[in-house]
């Protein structure tokens, strides 16, 4: 441990779940639960280690020699809104947690695009109330998922932003450390940070934030990174946004951190600006997905030409719980019934009643089940009737694998593996992103045994499956989190904005 001669009081929070206003569901307290809400001692004691931006932040408790202060860490899978009743008790926890506390920082942890009941910014929201608990001359520094809507105002309230630059996330410890060394010079005295953001009038962009292959944000981060080289840039963060959020703010945005001993105001806000005309310039820069009709003959091509071993990975993108969608959607499903694959896994289709029946049918249990589309039977292909062998039950707790989340616990809820013509599918009672293979495991399903591998995820499997694959497959089947922009109905957006109005019209307005 490397100790420095003046040592800090650092507070850490996290608040942390993306919110898709398009859900029927809200996110309440259980569903922090299920991911996890630690309190005081018991978030060193789960982050420690873990590749989290809190294993980070706990890092540099260790290399700084901070004194900690650990009030509440909260993350909750993406979801509808966050009820009010949550949102009081987690400021409530919080401010128990700080109220006498003599602090030279705070360390927040966010999303970026958390809507509650009552704000359609819950960052700005919480900031507030800490602001109103330490003072506005105390550094706090906040990490943030580069899916963050970043609203302009929110830099009156926060000192140091850093975003993550990978997409599969695999640098969010990395992350907290950046934020962390920051904090320490703020701390110091060494700099005065700030941050400007700024943000181009758009929904969508930056090839939401992909950075496994060369496209638009990789090219992006170049960029940043040459603005991040002049003197006084702290930070440069590009944010692709979350359209899944009809809120003002949505659509990518640019953050500058820098230091106002060496940068004026009015610098920082045209670095901003220039990578805002950048996002703009790629704005059709997209990757593209296969439509459902076409999923047979891919499969088909995959088996027939010379290949690499391991299984085809196909990402079920519109159905995707890590954008908020439901995780029940049969459309996707039902295709490879029809076209007849053997030797599949499938997963995670939540569905709490029927893994409820399963479970009570017991192993080996033969059934017939209405399955998939409860929550709302409009999207996603509707209920289907299935019939399959209970092949495994299991509580559904998990430590993730990694590289994404590793060392830190999930759960599934009760769940089953089901047996269905050929296809294995893991059955869950809660929604949970596929994005490691531990998440199968836990019905005993070992992804790479299987031909085809089915995941309800859009970017963040490759982290954990690419390595395994023959190849990758996106299918975009008529779920919550389908790539088409028109699927939703906007009404709260800023306008003009692209691509829902004319782009005439939106650079008459720039």
């Amino acid at each position: 441990m490397k100790v420095h001669a003046m040592s800090f009081k650092v507070a850490v929070l996290e608040f942390n779940q993306e919110t898709n206003t398009f859900s029927k569901l809200k996110t309440g307290f259980k569903d922090f639960q299920m991911c996890h809400y630690f309190k005081g001692a018991a978030i060193e004691d789960n982050c420690r280690g873990t590749n989290s931006e809190i294993g980070g932040f706990i890092d540099c408790c260790d290399r700084y020699g901070w004194e900690s202060v650990y009030t509440v860490a909260a993350r909750a899978e993406p979801g509808g809104r966050v009820d009010e009743e949550t949102r009081l008790r987690f400021v409530e926890d919080v401010t128990a947690a700080l109220n006498g506390e003599k602090l030279d920082g705070v360390f927040i942890v966010f999303h970026g695009a958390m809507c509650t009941e009552t704000a359609d910014d819950a960052q700005i929201q919480l900031l507030e109330t800490v602001r109103g608990i330490v003072g506005s001359d105390l550094p706090i520094a906040a990490t943030f998922d580069l899916h963050a809507n970043s609203a302009p105002d929110m830099a009156a309230l926060l000192d140091i932003a850093v975003s993550f630059r990978t997409y599969p996330h695999v640098d969010m410890a990395e992350c907290g450390h950046k934020a962390g060394a920051l904090l320490e010079a703020a701390m110091r005295r060494e700099i005065t940070p700030a941050i400007a953001i700024r943000q181009p009038p758009m929904i969508n962009g930056c090839n939401d934030g992909r950075t496994t292959h060369a496209c638009a944000m990789t090219e992006l981060l170049e960029i940043a990174d040459a603005i991040a080289e002049e003197n006084g840039i702290l930070a440069t963060s590009i944010n692709a946004g979350f359209y899944d959020a009809d809120i003002h703010n949505t659509g990518p945005s640019a953050v500058i951190c820098y230091d106002k001993a060496r940068v004026a105001d009015a610098d920082a806000i045209a670095h901003a600006e220039r990578l805002c005309d950048e996002i703009w310039r790629r704005r059709e820069h997209q990757d593209q997905q296969l439509p459902l009709a076409a999923l047979p003959g891919a499969i088909a091509k995959h088996f027939a030409a010379k290949r690499e071993p391991g299984p085809l990975v196909i990402a079920d993108f519109s159905d995707n719980p890590g954008c908020g969608a439901y995780s029940d959607s049969t459309c996707l499903l039902t295709g490879l019934l029809q076209a007849g694959v053997e030797n599949a896994a499938f997963g995670a289709m939540c569905d709490p009643a029927v893994v409820a029946e399963l479970i009570e049918a017991g192993l080996g249990a033969e059934r017939e089940v209405t399955l998939g589309c409860k929550i709302d039977p409009a999207v996603g292909g509707g209920p289907i009737r299935v019939r399959g062998t209970v092949q495994a039950i299991s509580d559904g707790r998990i430590i993730f694998e990694g590289p994404m989340f590793q060392g830190l616990p999930a759960s599934l809820g009760p769940s089953v593996r089901f047996h269905v013509s050929g296809i294995d599918i893991l059955i869950s009672s809660e929604r949970q992103q596929l994005l490691d293979q531990n998440l199968f495991r836990a019905v005993g399903i070992e992804p790479a045994r299987y031909d085809i591998v089915v995941v309800k995820s859009q970017q963040h499997f490759r982290a954990a499956f690419g390595p395994i694959a023959s190849d990758i497959i996106e299918v975009d089947a008529d779920g919550l989190s389908t790539a088409n922009i028109g699927a939703r109905a906007f009404k709260r957006v800023r306008r003009p904005i692209y691509p829902l109005d004319r782009e005439a019209e939106i650079v008459a307005a720039r």
